[in-house]
């Protein structure tokens, strides 16, 4: 009962504390950064809507029409009080395209036509904001990619000095199925990459105290208040996939073990991600005086359903569709590696006392398959992103030999 009562604090407390950086954040000026935004705007306007980094390969493409929303919505001046602007996340529309409304607002400062976006949170604009004040967008790209390098080795070195080589070489493979030259181009494609390593990097480095103080259910909870806090729904079960399988191969529990921390910490992190999403709706409804919820709530009626552009479609084909990303010559070197870093590690295993932990990865790599069932409609449209979950399932089975061959780490 304690815990529960301190999961419900930490949510409320979450969703107020996110209510109020969003305020704060909105009362920064916004000319500095529309000037820095329109030094980078004729290149980012040359790329067009999703252009490829790699030729060919759908899984390299960037979205720069959810970016565009993203950069309009940080740089729009509302003429709503701060704390209205900040819950309906308003920006120019005028009835165009995303990437052309932005050009319209930021060379002609057409204020016609507002469009408001307030089902999410919009938590990157904490980050995005201040950025903008002192650089462009093509400055923010190369921080992006240097803050993505850094994190990356952060993980690698901490999974090797724990001695987990071969976890960090699954994690090498994890990181190819996410296409991640895209990460640094793409705002969109960045909340979920940063929010899953994070945790990995946190569950790393106080693994010990995570499991003396029984804290993981916390740990979960808040990762996917984090998530819900500034995705864009995009790949949202990566940040819950990721620590869930690191963990569960660290701990090394029996079954039985395995499957009651699987409730637990899949229940935290659940609650924390729908929580923290209806908490947006609940204060931004008291704080605007438009009721939220009409919208939000017809939103997932769409994206659950079982229509897509007024076609009937169906769970199979979404799954499929999802997985068609790598149906090219970079999935086929990504399964080749996989399957030789398999071979080369369970040759001379016995099978009867490999299968019982083949199989809870096994298992643990169908998540994503879960998740496009359920919001059938949005992995079938969106599904040149939403395919990145697929990537806890290439660091899931990626984790099998380190699961046989490593040591539990337990308190």
């Amino acid at each position: 009962m304690k815990k529960l009562l301190n999961c419900a604090g930490l949510l409320i407390a979450g969703i107020l504390l996110g209510t109020l950086a969003l305020c704060l954040v909105y009362l920064l000026p916004v000319q500095p950064m529309q000037t820095h935004l329109t030094e980078s705007l004729d290149s980012f306007m040359e790329e067009g809507d999703n252009p490829f980094l790699i030729k060919g390969l759908k899984g390299s493409s960037l979205d720069n029409v959810t970016d565009a929303i993203m950069l309009g919505s940080a740089v729009y001046r509302s003429d709503r009080p701060f704390y209205q602007a900040a819950m309906l996340v308003a920006r120019h529309a005028n009835g165009l395209e995303t990437m052309d409304a932005l050009e319209e607002y930021l060379t002609e400062g057409n204020t016609e036509g507002e469009s408001e976006y307030s089902r999410y949170w919009h938590g990157y604009l904490l980050f995005l904001k201040p950025l903008l004040l002192f650089l462009n967008f093509g400055q923010i790209r190369i921080l992006n990619g240097v803050a993505m390098v850094v994190l990356v080795a952060a993980i690698l070195i901490l999974l090797w000095r724990r001695g987990m080589w071969r976890a960090a070489v699954a994690y090498l493979l994890a990181l190819l199925a996410l296409f991640p030259m895209t990460i640094p181009f793409s705002l969109q494609f960045s909340a979920c990459f940063y929010v899953g390593n994070a945790a990995l990097l946190l569950a790393l480095s106080g693994f010990e105290s995570w499991e003396r103080s029984d804290a993981w259910p916390y740990f979960f909870l808040l990762t996917g208040m984090c998530t819900s806090f500034v995705d864009f729904l995009t790949y949202p079960l990566y940040t819950f996939g990721m620590v869930f399988t690191l963990c569960l191969v660290m701990r090394r529990d029996t079954g039985r073990g395995a499957f009651r921390f699987l409730l637990k910490s899949g229940s935290a992190w659940c609650v924390g991600y729908l929580g923290m999403w209806a908490g947006k709706w609940c204060m931004g409804t008291l704080l605007s005086g438009q009721n939220l919820f009409v919208e939000a709530l017809s939103s997932v009626s769409v994206r659950t359903s079982l229509e897509a552009y007024d076609e009937k479609i169906s769970r199979i084909i979404t799954v499929l569709r999802n997985f068609y990303i790598y149906a090219n010559i970079w999935g086929i070197l990504l399964a080749l590696a996989v399957l030789a870093w398999l071979c080369c590690n369970l040759r001379g295993q016995k099978l009867k006392v490999c299968l019982p932990r083949i199989g809870q990865l096994a298992l643990v790599a169908c998540f994503p398959l879960v998740w496009y069932v359920l919001a059938v409609n949005h992995s079938y449209v969106h599904y040149w992103y939403t395919f990145r979950d697929l990537a806890f399932s290439v660091f899931a089975v990626g984790m099998i030999p380190e699961f046989l061959h490593g040591k539990a780490v337990r308190t």
